[in-house]
């Protein structure tokens, strides 16, 4: 899928994050590693052993799960093409019914970007703890190791409302009432920071998920899947902000990992205040080494667009 967009239509999950590129030459990239998470602890060895040593036993689902996707965009800057990743964890419950249709409750709890030639969008905590829980269905083929797993397309919308969340086009005019302050910050919409504070930008967001693995032990499901996101900027502090890129998404490269993490089943538990409630401070303190976060790799985006 290829297109010539502003910063307010971007692929892949990865918000505007290249708006301050004005050199002649582009710089090496680093190494892409994410910004750790403020106060978190990314995962002890033991943590991420616990991830991958459950039994071998039919998947329970019913309970909380942590869930991890990781995205990637490419970007064409000065005639380089970038690669650059986004990856979430949040927070989920599962809930089996009767005939077998597993509903997902899901609440993000961090959203972290890789940084390209040295600037990346910080997604602020006020923005991901006021992103709305949303709820989507999946199908097992079987409870087994080895079954297959396929979730419905999933809809999630940051500072709009609309009534048809997939189809209805996204409003452009910030007075429109279908827009709203997510963020409680005085803005519409949702505001991003790029390059700490050298730009800032209000904008809306439809990201658009669907994810397909299989069981790979009683407490994790993984594998790969589809995304696309579509962001409005409605009012950014610097022209920057409006620079057009060529974005893509490299085929194959969306993962996901689902892990028990409520003690149930021999799963790890991250309930670690011993209150009932596996809660984001906690995913957030587990973190995502155990997930295995890949480096950015340029060389995906060399290929077909």
């Amino acid at each position: 899928m290829s297109a010539k967009r502003g910063l307010a239509r971007l692929v892949g999950g990865l918000s505007p994050i290249l708006l301050i590129v004005a050199s002649c030459s582009v710089p090496t990239p680093p190494d892409g590693d994410y910004p750790p998470l403020q106060g978190a602890d990314a995962g002890s060895d033991a943590d991420a052993a616990a991830a991958d040593t459950s039994g071998g036993g039919p998947l329970v689902a019913d309970g909380t799960w942590l869930m991890w996707h990781e995205t990637a965009t490419c970007v064409e800057v000065m005639s380089v093409n970038i690669e650059a990743l986004t990856e979430t964890l949040a927070v989920v419950q599962l809930q089996r019914d009767p005939g077998g249709v597993i509903h997902h409750t899901y609440r993000n709890c961090s959203i972290e970007q890789t940084p390209i030639v040295g600037v990346a969008t910080k997604i602020p905590q006020a923005v991901v703890d006021t992103i709305p829980v949303r709820d989507y269905i999946a199908i097992l083929d079987a409870d087994a190791v080895g079954s297959a797993y396929a979730t419905q397309v999933s809809i999630e919308l940051w500072g709009v409302k609309l009534a048809d969340p997939e189809l209805d086009v996204m409003p452009t005019d910030p007075a429109d009432p279908r827009i709203y302050d997510q963020d409680n910050d005085g803005k519409p919409g949702v505001t991003l920071d790029l390059g700490n504070g050298q730009c800032t930008m209000e904008v809306i967001q439809r990201g658009t998920f669907q994810w397909k693995g299989t069981i790979e032990s009683s407490t994790r499901i993984s594998g790969g899947g589809y995304n696309l996101t579509q962001q409005i900027v409605l009012h950014a502090s610097s022209g920057f902000c409006s620079s057009q890129f060529h974005t893509w998404n490299p085929p194959n490269t969306a993962r996901f990992a689902i892990m028990r993490a409520d003690g149930k089943s021999g799963a790890i538990n991250l309930d670690t205040n011993q209150d009932g409630v596996v809660s984001c401070e906690e995913v957030r303190a587990y973190g995502s080494a155990p997930f295995e976060p890949r480096k950015v790799d340029n060389k995906r985006c060399q290929g077909d667009q």
